[in-house]
């Protein structure tokens, strides 16, 4: 059985919430790829100080992110021989995402779904930074993701 691990670093309580909605994604994304391993990932929900450092530290970049993933690598093929495989983990700022909610006039909790599929493709290994095509690949899965919970997500670029 697949295994996200929610790790608060940010004390608001309502946070909690997204922890049902991230597993049935999780569920959804696996069906999207064709996934038939059992996932381990963690998400934490930072604050802005953190997203920050985390930047700064391993992306050298100097600004608030909303998400930032941290994907496991194995380049020696240790998760193809056993049952599961632990991806990575995926740093969620609440308060930037409520920030970017508000100024694309997005609902929070189509904000956070779109945050966490995300961070979660950049984690399977999917990037949109490499190219046009990847990003188009990329933002195409996450609209039949999110579209399977109803949410219906416009990037503003």
């Amino acid at each position: 059985m697949d295994e996200i691990s929610f790790i608060y670093e940010d004390d608001n309580i309502e946070l909690t919430k997204y922890e049902t909605i991230f597993e049935t994604l999780l569920k959804i994304t696996k069906m999207h790829l064709n996934i038939n391993q059992t996932l381990l990932l963690s998400v934490f929900f930072i604050l802005p100080e953190k997203s920050i450092l985390l930047n700064k530290t391993y992306r050298n970049k100097e600004y608030v992110g909303d998400v930032i993933s941290f994907p496991i690598d194995d380049p020696s093929g240790i998760y193809d021989q056993i049952g599961f495989k632990e991806i990575g983990d995926i740093f969620i700022t609440y308060n930037e995402a409520q920030n970017k909610a508000l100024k694309y006039k997005h609902k929070i909790d189509d904000e956070m779904c779109w945050l966490f599929v995300h961070g979660l493709l950049h984690v399977l290994g999917y990037d949109h930074e490499v190219d046009e095509k990847q990003e188009k690949i990329m933002f195409n899965l996450t609209e039949s993701i999110l579209k399977e919970v109803n949410v219906m997500y416009d990037i503003v670029v």
